[in-house]
């Protein structure tokens, strides 16, 4: 899935801008699929240059600057259908920092990685509550597949938080023993 497409499904179900696309994104779909945010506004630019999408400027409340609504062109339109009739793409790991810094962990690390390991629980638990509650509200999906979305995000973050735990406390009883056999040394 290019992000060309995830902008361009957003801006089909309503005429939106920049910073709503952002939400969407961080919101609904970086829980399955990794989202280079600072790639949004100069993909919209490259939809603009292409055809797929066009722009409006709506007055902001407040003094805010006008802001650009994007919409979808009939050229977009037909972009979107024929890149839904593709085969999904080859399927890639995302890229976790996290598991990086802990495959490289030395027994000296261990309680910085403990510390690491509790942050990504509390994210992880952050993002459980949020898909909870989104959850909750019958009225918050379009459709199917969105909340089949949803669904599947709780059950990652769910199942993280799950792991995560398991690996502290491994790491928490491997750090115990260290520091027993350093005093009896």
């Amino acid at each position: 899935m290019s992000l060309r497409h995830a902008i361009l499904g957003i801006v089909d179900y309503a005429p939106t801008h920049g910073y709503q696309i952002k939400r969407v994104l961080e919101e609904g779909i970086s829980s399955f699929w990794p989202v280079n945010l600072a790639a949004i506004y100069p993909s919209l630019r490259k939809l603009e240059e292409d055809g797929l999408v066009a722009h409006r400027r709506e007055r902001s409340a407040d003094g805010r600057p006008d802001r650009k609504v994007f919409e979808i062109t009939d050229a977009g339109r037909e972009e979107l259908a024929r890149w839904r009739t593709l085969p999904p793409e080859g399927h890639t790991q995302s890229k976790v920092p996290l598991f990086l810094k802990l495959f490289f962990a030395k027994p000296e690390n261990l309680g910085d990685a403990i510390g690491w390991i509790d942050k990504e629980i509390e994210l992880s638990r952050g993002q459980a509550a949020s898909l909870r509650s989104d959850l909750a509200n019958p009225e918050a999906f379009s459709t199917f597949f969105v909340r089949f979305m949803r669904e599947s995000g709780l059950a990652h973050a769910e199942l993280q938080v799950e792991l995560l735990q398991e690996l502290r406390g491994q790491l928490q009883a491997a750090m115990e023993k260290r520091e027993r056999s350093q005093s009896q040394g």
